[in-house]
């Protein structure tokens, strides 16, 4: 095979590895909350929030039928973007655009991953209730 390219260059065989290939690391979802945002203060007084979006895939199936299957997706975001989430409820739909973040336990057996939120915004605002765990009224009352 011609290993010289159009330039005059060399054109890398496979056996070498191929031409490299940029890598990217960066993910784009719109999901709903499926549960209020857990706020955590850090040290510095700075503002995290962890939250899991559920991203629905829709497709059609072998025989044409409409199909759909959610992903629940592990969320965290730091500072500004975790003020933006602070008061939404759940149901309440967002786009986060971000990285993926992967850890393990010491023996690396155990493995965790989840987006690193890089930019964020609120596409439908559900406000959270101040406490959903009180009894409403009307069950209170009974």
């Amino acid at each position: 095979m011609d290993k010289e390219g159009t330039d005059g260059g060399e054109v890398p065989s496979m056996q070498e590895g191929g031409a490299p290939i940029g890598e990217e690391n960066l993910t784009r979802l719109i999901g709903r909350l499926t549960r209020k945002p857990l706020m955590v203060e850090v040290t510095g007084g700075h503002k995290k929030a962890i939250f899991t979006l559920a991203v629905t895939r829709r497709y059609r199936d072998s025989e044409s039928r409409p199909k759909q299957q959610k992903a629940f997706v592990p969320v965290v975001a730091w500072r500004s973007l975790a003020a933006q989430v602070e008061t939404l409820g759940k149901d309440s739909a967002v786009l986060v655009e971000g990285h993926l973040r992967t850890w393990s336990d010491p023996k690396g057996k155990n493995f965790r991953w989840e987006v690193a939120a890089e930019m964020l915004e609120v596409l439908e605002r559900l406000e959270s209730p101040t406490d959903n765990r009180a009894p409403k009224k009307e069950e209170a009352a009974a």
